[in-house]
């Protein structure tokens, strides 16, 4: 594993850096990711004092735009939070901290309400209430939803907030190189701004809300900013990591040269669209009495165990006896993203193939949503909050992202104005980028092949000493231009070693991590 840097070898007794071409910032709070964990967070930080927000892209390019199904809530009728809570707890397979569960669901019609706030526009049925789908693993329907977009939405909304509200201050095109530690504290983070250059941030308090690791694979449903950015920044200053074995593999995406990873969405199989093998047989009969609602550990398995056992490279969705006007009204985005491509899916079956989609481990919280390392707190999918145990339930993701998001600006009023010294501006370790494009290009190969939803022993050690072999290459690097790419795959192999490590160490087959040679 990529060692974490030392923090003693940085300290300077100056407050400020000596670097000539730094910028430096100062605020109460400082912001890492702009997806819904870190865009909640702010805008609720900006109640209490100055908020900076760092986004290495543009503000609404994140995970939180690509989540199409919704956010889960008990607020049908026939609902409660006792069954979310239930049916939450099951899909965790007993790897859930009940409390941080218990605070998620009970929380969930305040997000649902405050997103409404904010601008958001959710559907609403016939009667003028929220229409609510129903997913995987769900034993009522509890989707709130925008269409077949609702992180598009739920990013629209807050990001407009955001860019309207005077306490918070937004870079986009910047990349975050570092945390700061001082004194066992995390002060803030460094970076290199887009045409600006070296920048610290400094504040009272930190939040890491960079999303996910997708990109460590070769098929993936994320984004191109997937690339672990938070678990490489943590690990780097020592901060507490877990559970990064369970990696959630969609059972649905598309297979298709022009549109590879293209998540179809769990509420189609919600709405009654079937999974259908290569001879037309509607294989989930053979796996689960749940059928394709069975939670999306059990239906991604069925679909590789099939394609397996066909010697096939695909499955298919089959949505055709299902109202036309109803999926075309229901899942605009869908249908007009395959129509692109010659795809009609209301008259042919829809070719998916699992893909990796969320990962439920990563930086550990507890429900302040502070980390291990003081002033820094984290939220979203770059944590292990407790809630997904070994398996998320569908829809329940942006939901924790507001829930954990609430916590840490309620909780970051404890933190002093008073800092200790800031360290020197450091330079981040960079490889040349061409060198990083074939790591990045042969781990993610490696990756599927051996940490995917099958795993051997065999396989995650042939893995483990390729990334440790790889890894060398950032030790002592050849003096190089800095590329975000660059860190990006530095970034990718701390987390990939998380994963295989996790996979390893895990010697139960339970939940998201399946090992064949496990008893």
């Amino acid at each position: 594993m990529i060692p974490p840097f030392s923090e003693t070898n940085r300290l300077n007794s100056s407050p400020r850096s000596h670097h000539p071409r730094v910028k430096n910032q100062k605020s109460d709070f400082l912001v890492i990711g702009s997806g819904l964990a870190g865009l909640t967070f702010a805008l609720k930080a900006a109640d209490l004092g100055q908020v900076t927000v760092l986004t290495k892209a543009e503000i609404k390019e994140s995970n939180t735009s690509w989540a199409q199904g919704g956010i889960a809530a008990a607020v049908g009728e026939t609902d409660s939070w006792r069954l979310h809570e239930e049916d939450t707890l099951i899909a965790g397979a007993g790897l859930c901290n009940p409390e941080a569960v218990r605070m998620l669901v009970q929380q969930a019609p305040a997000a649902i309400e405050w997103l409404a706030e904010q601008g958001t526009r959710f559907d609403l049925s016939a009667s003028n209430n929220l229409d609510l789908g129903r997913e995987g693993g769900h034993s009522r329907h509890r989707i709130v939803h925008h269409a077949d977009k609702t992180g598009w939405e739920v990013e629209r909304a807050v990001s407009e907030a955001v860019r309207q509200n005077p306490a918070i201050q937004v870079y986009e095109n910047c990349f975050v190189t570092d945390l700061i530690l001082s004194e066992g504290e995390c002060i803030g983070a460094n970076a290199i701004i887009s045409d600006l250059g070296p920048a610290q941030f400094t504040a009272r308090a930190t939040l890491l809300a960079t999303g996910g690791c997708g990109k460590v694979y070769d098929n993936t449903t994320n984004p191109r900013v997937a690339t672990g950015d938070g678990i490489g920044l943590a690990h780097r200053i020592g901060a507490k990591i877990e559970n990064m074995e369970f990696q959630q593999f969609h059972p649905t995406t598309l297979k298709h040269s022009q549109l590879a990873g293209f998540l179809i969405t769990e509420a189609m199989r919600g709405a009654g669209a079937t999974l259908r093998n290569h001879n037309g047989r509607r294989f989930m009969y053979d796996y689960d009495d749940r059928l394709e609602l069975a939670p999306r550990d059990v239906v991604a398995r069925s679909i590789e165990r099939e394609i397996q056992k066909l010697k096939t490279w695909c499955v298919y969705l089959d949505a055709t006896h299902l109202s036309s006007e109803e999926l075309k009204h229901e899942f605009p985005t869908i249908h007009q993203r395959l129509l692109e491509i010659g795809l009609e899916f209301d008259r042919e079956w829809i070719p998916v193939v699992p893909a990796q989609h969320y990962s439920c481990g990563g930086v550990v919280t507890d429900l302040q949503a502070k980390t291990s390392i003081p002033r820094l707190y984290a939220s979203g999918e770059v944590t292990s909050t407790g809630v997904h145990g070994a398996n998320r339930l569908a829809s329940n993701s942006l939901l924790e992202a507001i829930v954990f998001s609430f916590a840490a600006a309620d909780a970051v009023t404890q933190e002093s104005a008073g800092l200790p010294p800031t360290p020197e501006f450091t330079q981040p370790h960079v490889i040349p980028e061409n060198e990083a494009i074939h790591i990045r290009h042969a781990l993610q190969k490696e990756m599927a092949l051996h940490a995917g939803i099958f795993r051997t022993n065999e396989g995650l050690q042939k893995l483990k000493s390729f990334i440790n072999e790889t890894s060398i290459a950032y030790d002592n690097p050849p003096s190089a231009p800095f590329s975000a790419y660059s860190a990006e795959a530095r970034n990718l192999l701390t987390t990939a070693d998380y994963i295989v490590s996790g996979a390893l160490d895990r010697k139960e087959n339970i939940g998201l991590h399946f090992n064949a040679d496990n008893p």
